[in-house]
């Protein structure tokens, strides 16, 4: 706890706490933040660059500031062993967690619960965070009115289906819980067969501006030439031909896969983008060109329906000012049956963002959904 609790406090000692296993089937600390008040994170980078919690070190190290009040993380702990004193046997591994006060004469509160959890009640394999209810909220870190999400940030929260369960429903928590980055400029599914025609055509300089810009949740405001709409299968053969044509150009088709992150190398010139086509001379990840982004793995790789597009290949990443591109708040919501229940945050490294209020972060409510509905 922080000194003086349940005072604020203000001073900028540094707290070091190191931390034993009580035994050798220890296998991860949970650590509850009952309370947790220091320092904001840089607000242009999201860099916990002042105030910080800073638990292990390494590869693995976590960093935490900001407002976290009922949160919770799940550490893996080393397995290793090391040798105190000459004189003594060799001993588990000790893991450090530091408190840093670096933002002067602020106030600062904290109330940390740690637990040591044998094998039988520890977290799934790389997941940080492990919600065992019905229904719950995940929110990530700093998430508050006038917080911003942290950078640096990779990291799974997992939810454990339960018995008589089979599929999930995530819900933003309101209105405005979901901010991780700009909206607007949204860009549009790119069909192969037209692209030696876009070519041939004058680059609009604003436009190209504006299609490079990071990632967003709303739908693109374009005027759309009166035309006569093209066929559900006409539609589902141009997404297939698009997928084959990737396919038969890329280097790495034999390992396809719809989610980026299975691709090992990034100078893969063709890797999956979403909605059908392999995003050539695009950045970013999925349709929305997402850099920042949470992932929730989709219901079906292929074929799902929507109202705005149509069929298409399902896009599990997620960035913007919505969670729903292109839908109202009331019919707002992701569901999923493919096991296991997990909600993937991928924060990059510190970078100047435009506004701190477009990146707040995420709020979700997920509810577990019977097999029988």
């Amino acid at each position: 706890m922080s000194p003086g609790f349940p005072e604020l406090w203000g001073g900028e000692e540094d707290c070091n706490i190191t931390i034993e296993k009580t035994h050798a089937g220890i296998m991860q600390l949970r650590i509850d933040f009952l309370h947790f008040t220091i320092g904001q994170p840089n607000r242009t980078t999201g860099d916990c660059d002042e105030d910080a919690m800073i638990l292990g070190d390494g590869d693995s190290k976590f960093t935490l500031c900001g407002q976290n009040h009922a949160q919770h993380v799940y550490y893996t702990l080393s397995t290793g062993s090391e040798k105190r004193e000459d004189s003594d046997l060799p001993g588990t591994k000790t893991i450090n967690l530091s408190m840093r006060m670096r933002a002067g004469d602020m106030p600062r509160i904290w109330l940390m619960r740690l637990a040591q959890m044998p094998l039988a009640y520890t977290a799934p394999h790389n997941c940080l965070q492990y919600f065992t209810n019905d229904n719950g909220t995940i929110k990530t870190f700093n998430y508050a009115s006038n917080g911003r999400h942290l950078a640096s940030q990779d990291y799974k929260a997992c939810i454990r289906r339960n018995s008589g369960f089979c599929s999930v429903r995530y819900t933003p928590c309101d209105s405005r819980s979901f901010r991780i980055g700009p909206g607007g400029g949204t860009p549009l599914v790119m069909d192969p067969a037209e692209m030696q025609q876009e070519e041939m055509m004058p680059a609009d300089e604003t436009q190209t501006q504006e299609d490079e810009m990071e990632g967003s949740g709303n739908e693109p405001q374009m005027e759309t030439p009166m035309r006569e709409e093209p066929s559900l299968i006409s539609r589902i053969w141009t997404y297939i031909s698009s997928w084959m044509w990737g396919q038969a150009r890329s280097s790495t088709w034999s390992r396809w896969s719809p989610y980026t992150q299975h691709y090992g190398s990034e100078d893969d010139k063709f890797r999956y983008f979403g909605y059908g086509n392999y995003g050539i001379g695009l950045t970013g990840h999925g349709r929305q060109r997402c850099d920042d982004r949470i992932t929730i793995p989709c219901e079906n790789e292929y074929f799902i329906s929507s109202s705005y597009f149509g069929a298409g290949v399902c896009d599990p990443h997620h960035c913007g000012n919505t969670f729903c591109p292109g839908q109202q708040r009331r019919n707002c919501h992701v569901e999923t049956s493919i096991t296991p229940f997990a909600v993937s945050v991928h924060f990059g490294p510190p970078t100047v963002k435009r506004s701190p209020e477009e990146n707040i972060g995420m709020c979700l409510r997920y509810t577990q959904l019977p097999c029988d509905s």
